[in-house]
């Protein structure tokens, strides 16, 4: 499969680049996650006015709308860290001194030109540098990402709803009253959709509903994809197109796939003459989002974008026609039947951020 070059900034991607202050925020859109509680609600009720999200659905019986879904996630996680600070998203440092250092060099999704491990090097903290190696607060996410009330800064303006405020934990939403049904020894088809993008990648895993629903279990119950290695890019006008997954195995043995769509504008003041620098040159200490701070996109995009630019790469605004991610993963022959919950746990790279949603899924 071939990738394709990137087209001249369009009217629609400076638009998207709005976004560009914004965290990494995606969501599950199949199996319909728990984290989209609020998805009945009018849509004034439970999003803010400019943030109408949209998705394509993965299958023909599968509910499009994930409400808030985007807005449960983590921050301020590092590599090698016992715990996420809650804070610190942008600031691409060692937030708690680990030491740990990159074991994904392979597979980067952004700041492809920089040598790993140099100065250059700034995203070399984040989360997927190392799958599965940063803490999260809660392993189905956290309403508006942060562990308090109070709505935040890195987009985290989750709107109250009757079923959760700002600060409560994915764990303690309950299941939406209806299943997934995998056959096990099958593949079963699972998407997801970014929104705000942040480069990374992703991973899909089971945990007995029955037992603790913690980082440990869903670790253990970690699902390999597909052995065609590609995806299926789903637009919400309809269209599909395949394209190359890009592998990474961390290093327990679980298998992740690079988020495909690459990011553009990944800090503030984006514009086509920024340049990478060091941490050590940046001014705010707070905000050293310096590398791919343009409007190119990090990677050839996965698709013929055309006049279209940002059609696959960049943000996806949900007021254009986005594209779902869709996959095919393996149900484990070995499992017993019965009822499971489907965690998607996306990575950042270019934040210390991590976005967790949980699905409800029963084995045959």
């Amino acid at each position: 499969a071939a990738f394709f070059p990137s087209a001249p900034l369009s009217p629609r991607l400076a638009v998207l680049g709005l976004l560009r202050g914004a965290a990494g925020h995606g969501a599950l859109v199949a199996p319909t996650p728990r984290n989209a509680v609020d998805r009945a609600l009018p849509v004034d009720q439970r999003t803010p006015a400019d943030a109408t999200w949209r998705c394509a659905n993965a299958s023909a019986d599968e509910r499009c709308d994930t409400g808030q879904a985007a807005y449960w996630y983590s921050q301020g996680c590092a590599i090698g860290c016992p715990s996420c600070d809650s804070i610190n998203g942008r600031k691409q440092e060692d937030l708690c001194g680990s030491g740990m250092v990159s074991t994904n060099d392979a597979a980067r999704s952004v700041n492809l030109n920089a040598t790993p491990g140099s100065d250059l090097d700034i995203y070399k903290h984040n989360p997927w540098r190392s799958p599965g190696d940063a803490p999260i607060v809660d392993v189905c996410g956290l309403a508006g990402g942060t562990p308090w009330p109070q709505n935040v800064s890195e987009w985290g303006n989750f709107v109250t709803t009757p079923y959760a405020t700002h600060g409560d934990a994915g764990t303690t939403l309950g299941p939406l009253g209806w299943n997934a049904t995998w056959q096990r020894g099958d593949e079963a088809e699972v998407a997801w959709q970014v929104v705000a993008n942040h480069g990374g990648g992703y991973s899909y895993r089971l945990c007995a509903a029955d037992g603790a629903l913690d980082d440990d279990c869903f670790r253990s119950g970690a699902l390999n994809f597909s052995a065609t290695r590609t995806h299926t890019l789903r637009w919400s006008d309809g269209e599909t197109a395949e394209a190359p997954a890009t592998l990474a195995v961390d290093r327990r043995g679980a298998e992740w796939y690079r988020n495909p769509i690459p990011p553009r504008c990944l800090g503030a003041a984006c514009a086509p003459d920024n340049v990478c620098k060091p941490c050590a040159e940046i001014p705010d200490p707070d905000d050293c989002t310096s590398c791919d701070n343009t409007p190119d996109p990090s990677f050839p995009p996965p698709c013929d974008e055309g006049d279209d630019a940002g059609r696959c790469s960049g943000n996806m605004d949900s007021r254009t026609n986005v594209v779902t991610v869709v996959d095919r993963v393996v149900v484990p022959a070995t499992l017993a039947a019965g009822a499971y919950v489907l965690q998607w746990r996306w990575d950042c790279e270019a934040t210390a951020q991590v976005w967790t949603n949980c699905a409800d899924v029963r084995l045959e």
